[in-house]
C-alpha cells in the first residue's frame, strides 16, 4: 500500500470520500431475506434470496500510515412492512411498521391522510397528540403570513377548548395565555387577544373570564388609554351582572372608571339582584360617564325605587325637565323619624324672584338696591309692595334703573315688604326659552309621560325602552 507522506486534513477527507464512493467503507456480507412485493409470487412459489456483495474492509489511519481494520460481525435483519408506512426497528434485528406514514410528501401520525407537512391525530380522549415539554418554550409556532399555532375543537358537542393555556405558578403575574402585538404602531382594531363568537342569537360569549375566588373574572389595564372598553352595534357595549355584589365596578386614579359606547343601544348596562348594578369611582375625574349623540347618555329606570339617586351636589348645564319638583329633608322638629318636603314654585316664564323689607325715611322714601348683575340678568320687572304694622299708602316712586328702585309712602317711617320678579335674559335663557305648549313627536303620539294617570300601562310610556339583553 502506498504511503502518504504527511497528508493534509483535506487530503484525508478526499481519500475517505473516494473509498466511500467505491464501496470500501461497508461492512461484511449481510444476509437479507427478500420481502414479498405487491406482484410477488404467492405462498409456495420460489422466493429469491438476495445476498449483497461483500463489503470492502475499511482502512483506518495509524500515524501516517493507513492499516486494515478487522471486519465487524452483524446479524441478519428481517421484517416486512406496508407501502407508504415509515419503518422502524421492532427488535435488535427486526424491522416493522411505525405509526408514521408518508403520503404525497406529507407525514402523518395517527392518520393516513395527512393535511399538512406533519399531521398528528389523537386516538384517545384526554391524550395529547403532541406534547411539548421544555425548560423554556415547549412548543413554538411561527408563520410569516398565517397563523402561528391554530387549535380547533371539531366536535359539535362537548365543552373542551380549541386552545388551552395553563400555568401552575404561584408567583405574582403568572399567566395562562398571553397574546402580544409586538409592533409599537399597530393597525386599527389590532388585538393582543381576541375572542369571537359566531352565534347569531343571545347565547355564549366572545370572551369569557372566570375567577374561583374574589378576584376579577376579566381585568383590563392601559397606560394611557381605556382599561376595558365595550362596544356594540345593536345591544349593550358592556353588561355586568352580579347576584350578591357589584355588576360592574370601575375605578380610575385619573381617567374614566367605566366607559361604555353603543351605536344604537345601551353603552353600559349593569344589573344586580342584591348589590350595585353599575359602580364607578374616580379619584380625580368622572366615576361613571355616559354620552349619546342622538339619544340618552345615561338612562335610569326603576319600578318601585329611584331611577337615580345622587348623594352630593348635582350640576345640570342644560335644561332640567321634570314632572314635579320639591325639596325633601329631615324634618327640623323630628329629624330621626320624619321627612319634610316643599314643592317648587312653577311659572310659564323663566322667572327669578327677589324680596325683602325696607323702612322709609323722614320724607317717606327709601331706595332699594339690587345686586350689581340684576339688570344684566333680568328683564320685564314686576313689583309688589305691602306696608307692615300700620295702614299707609305705598307706591313705586321710580322704576328699576341702575339696579335700584324707589319706594314712597304717604307718611315717614313706614316698614314695607317688597317683592320684585324678573324674566331671565342671559345668553342661555335667550337661546332655550321654555315652550309652554308643544306637539308631541310622531313616535310619542299615543304615549304618555305618566300613562298610569290616564289608565294605561307601561307599554304606553314615553322614554328610553328597556334594552334587550342576553338571557341569564
Amino acid at each position: 500500500m502506498k504511503r502518504l507522506a504527511n497528508p493534509s486534513p483535506n487530503q484525508l477527507i478526499a481519500v475517505g470520500i473516494l473509498l466511500f464512493s467505491a464501496g470500501s467503507l461497508v461492512g461484511p456480507p449481510i444476509p437479507v431475506s427478500a420481502q414479498p412485493q405487491d406482484n410477488a409470487p404467492g405462498n409456495g412459489d420460489t422466493q429469491a434470496t438476495g445476498v449483497p456483495e461483500p463489503l470492502a474492509t475499511p482502512l483506518t489511519p495509524s500515524g501516517e500510515t493507513f492499516t486494515a481494520r478487522a471486519p465487524r460481525a452483524v446479524g441478519t435483519i428481517t421484517g416486512q412492512g406496508t407501502t407508504g408506512t415509515i419503518a422502524k426497528f421492532t427488535g435488535t434485528n427486526a424491522i416493522g411498521n411505525s405509526v408514521m406514514i408518508e403520503s404525497g410528501g406529507k407525514i402523518g401520525i395517527g392518520t393516513t391522510t395527512p393535511a399538512g407537512l406533519l399531521s398528528v391525530k389523537g386516538t384517545a380522549a384526554n391524550v395529547y397528540p403532541i406534547y411539548g415539554l421544555g425548560v423554556g418554550n415547549a412548543i413554538l409556532g411561527s408563520s410569516s403570513g398565517g397563523i402561528g399555532i391554530y387549535g380547533q375543537h371539531t366536535n359539535t358537542s362537548g365543552v373542551q377548548a380549541g386552545v388551552v393555556g395553563e400555568s401552575s405558578s404561584t408567583t405574582a403575574n403568572a399567566i395562562g395565555v398571553t397574546g402580544l402585538i409586538k409592533s409599537t404602531a399597530p393597525g386599527s382594531s389590532s388585538a393582543g387577544v381576541r375572542g369571537i363568537n359566531n352565534g347569531t342569537g343571545y347565547e355564549g360569549y366572545g370572551v369569557y373570564g372566570s375567577h374561583a375566588g374574589f378576584g376579577p373574572g376579566v381585568y383590563g389595564t392601559s397606560v394611557n388609554g381605556v382599561g376595558v372598553q365595550g362596544r356594540a352595534n345593536k345591544n349593550s357595549g358592556v353588561e355586568g351582572f352580579s347576584t350578591t355584589s357589584d355588576g360592574v365596578y370601575g375605578s380610575s386614579s385619573s381617567g374614566v372608571g367605566v366607559y361604555g359606547d353603543s351605536d344604537s343601544s345601551v353603552g353600559t348596562y349593569g344589573t344586580s339582584s342584591s348589590g350595585i348594578g353599575v359602580y364607578g369611582t374616580s379619584s380625580d375625574r368622572t366615576g361613571v360617564y355616559g354620552q349619546s349623540y342622538n339619544s340618552t347618555g345615561v338612562y335610569g329606570d326603576s319600578v318601585n325605587g329611584n331611577a337615580g339617586f345622587f348623594h352630593g351636589n348635582v350640576i345640570v348645564t342644560g335644561t332640567l325637565v321634570k314632572g314635579a319638583g320639591s325639596f325633601k329633608i329631615d324634618h327640623p322638629q323630628h329629624p330621626a323619624t320624619e321627612y319634610l318636603s316643599h314643592s317648587f314654585v312653577e311659572s310659564p316664564d323663566m322667572m327669578n324672584v327677589y324680596n325683602g323689607n325696607a323702612t322709609t325715611n323722614g320724607k317717606g322714601e327709601v331706595w332699594v338696591r339690587m345686586p350689581s348683575y340684576f339688570q344684566s340678568l333680568n328683564r320685564d320687572f314686576r313689583y309688589q309692595l305691602t306696608p307692615i304694622g300700620q295702614f299707609a299708602q305705598v307706591i313705586v316712586g321710580q322704576k328699576m334703573s341702575g339696579n335700584r328702585f324707589l319706594i314712597r309712602t304717604d307718611k315717614p317711617g313706614v316698614e314695607v315688604s317688597w317683592q320684585v320678579t324678573g324674566i331671565r335674559n342671559d345668553a342661555y335663557a335667550r337661546a332655550h326659552r321654555i315652550r309652554v305648549e308643544e306637539t308631541k313627536a310622531r313616535a310619542d303620539r299615543g304615549k304618555y309621560l305618566y300613562p298610569a294617570g290616564f289608565g294605561f300601562g307601561a307599554d304606553k310610556q314615553i322614554g328610553q325602552s328597556a334594552p334587550r339583553l342576553a338571557k341569564r
